[in-house]
């Protein structure tokens, strides 16, 4: 038998390129063993009988942390067994590829056989081909994954080593109460303009239109960032409860520095059933008491349902995720466009579900859906082409898909909105965090209300930072 690759030591593997993984798989061992029954327990609201987070509490004070959590279900983990990376147009390709050698070339044990059970790992990916940023899988040591019918750990080694017992990883991964740093600080964070101040998002939606009325485009999604640099230094883990605690019915990931809660599935599969949510078309929504928001709420779905700019919007990104998954699948179904009512904003939203074909797996069916209209713009190329020549910023993986695949291919992958770029060697004083926020423009835009959409989709992440107001 083999022995494992050196490059997969246990406590820090250097990046593995996905192109040399599918050549030379990596041998792990994996192991899922059942948790015991209220060690880890979560209401449908994601919250515990003792009024905690359950699974996004594990990982208070932590900085190495993976998350990907909704209603207080899903999965976290800690640490990195192993971590793949690629870059460039076939970057989706490559980690599938070099995930499937990876898992034809590893052993593992798992007692309960379900979806996030077994070998699993979790990705981030660079909204364009040509970032900077690498996009990457990873393998944590140690996940902890909670649905419907209980809890469970996986533990991930090279092969031949040993694995942890349950109360060591579990030990490892909840830091003790005087490790974990205090969040609070008398200063507030400092807030600057990234790629663009206000008044150049400004011209540059003004450009946006200019360009689509000499008919280069239909729809552009223009997005702006904000540095954020806290007084004192945050864990990853504090952020993530934060998050998921003001926004339980989004995606609360962490993976690779990328931090966020967001609201859009790109896609989901299991057992070859496939579901989709496109969002596009948006309203803003304003402070106050619990009485007044609902009585806004109402007027504003009114307003959304109703507006034709936002319904041509949402209809570009609803037609694209369509199109893109008719090939891949023997049935797929849209749902007439509803109200999605959030904490910071409300959007049109349309469900998507499907039956793929023969063996298409998850990232196949993320390959094929990236970049939807709904972040990139109709038609895809040209949109493409406004955002790097006006946007005057590198996305990186913001806007790219994010979620985690599972040794038989199927898994969750959502779009990194609502989301901040973390430094990797962690978030404080000189270390900011990047915030995104982006809009979809149209020709009858104003301007002004674009930039104000950016704001209100920022405002989830800003807040989770210690940024008021």
């Amino acid at each position: 038998m083999t022995p494992p690759v050196a490059d997969h030591a246990p406590l820090a593997p250097p990046a593995l390129s996905a192109a040399r993984a599918a050549a030379s798989p990596p041998r792990l061992s994996f192991r899922t063993v059942p948790l015991p029954t209220g060690l880890i327990a979560a209401g449908s609201d994601g919250a515990t009988a003792g009024g905690s987070q359950g699974l996004l509490e594990l990982l208070a004070g932590r900085e190495d942390v993976v998350s990907w959590v909704r209603h207080g279900r899903g999965l976290v983990g800690w640490g990195q067994a192993l971590r793949l990376e690629a870059q460039g147009p076939d970057r989706i390709e490559s980690l599938r590829s070099a995930w499937r050698a990876t898992v034809y070339a590893s052993w593992w044990r798992d007692a309960l056989v379900r979806p996030g059970t077994g070998p699993v790992a979790l990705g981030t990916i660079a909204f364009s081909p040509d970032s900077a940023a690498a996009s990457v899988l990873i393998v944590p040591q140690v996940l902890v994954g909670l649905d419907a019918a209980g809890a469970w750990l996986t533990t991930a080694v090279p092969e031949g080593e040993a694995h942890p017992e349950v109360a060591e990883a579990l030990a490892r991964l909840r830091p003790p109460a005087s490790a974990r740093p205090d969040a609070s600080s008398p200063d507030a964070p400092m807030v600057s303009p990234g790629s663009l101040s206000e008044t150049d998002y400004l011209a540059a939606v003004a450009e946006t239109q200019r360009r689509m009325a000499a008919g280069e485009a239909r729809k552009v999604v223009l997005a702006r960032d904000l540095l954020v640099t806290p007084s004192a230094t945050l864990a990853t883990g504090d952020l993530l409860r934060h998050l998921g605690a003001s926004y339980p019915s989004c995606w609360t990931f962490a993976v690779d520095s990328m931090v966020g809660a967001t609201p859009e599935l790109l896609v989901r599969l299991e057992n070859r059933h496939l579901a989709s949510r496109v969002l596009a078309g948006t309203a803003r929504r304003h402070a106050g008491d619990a009485a007044a928001r609902e009585r806004e709420a109402e007027r504003l779905a009114r307003w959304l349902a109703a507006s034709a700019k936002n319904r041509a919007e949402h209809e570009f990104a609803r037609a694209s995720a369509v199109t893109a998954l008719e090939p891949l699948c023997s049935l797929v179904e849209a749902e007439p466009p509803r109200v999605l009512m959030l904490p910071n904003v409300l959007h049109l939203a349309t469900d998507i579900t499907g039956v793929v074909a023969g063996d298409t797996g998850a990232l196949s069916l993320v390959g094929a859906l990236h970049p939807t209209a709904a972040v990139c713009g109709t038609p895809s190329e040209a949109a493409a082409r406004i955002i790097v020549e006006v946007e005057g910023m590198d996305r990186g993986r913001y806007a790219g898909p994010v979620g985690w695949v599972d040794w038989h291919g199927e898994g969750e992958w959502c779009i990194a909105l609502r989301s901040a770029a973390l430094p990797p060697d962690g978030l404080g004083p000189g270390a900011p965090a990047r915030v995104f926020g982006g809009g979809g423009i149209m020709p009858e835009s104003v301007p002004a209300d674009e930039l104000a959409e950016t704001t209100a989709k920022m405002r989830p992440m800003l807040a989770a930072l210690g940024v008021g107001g």
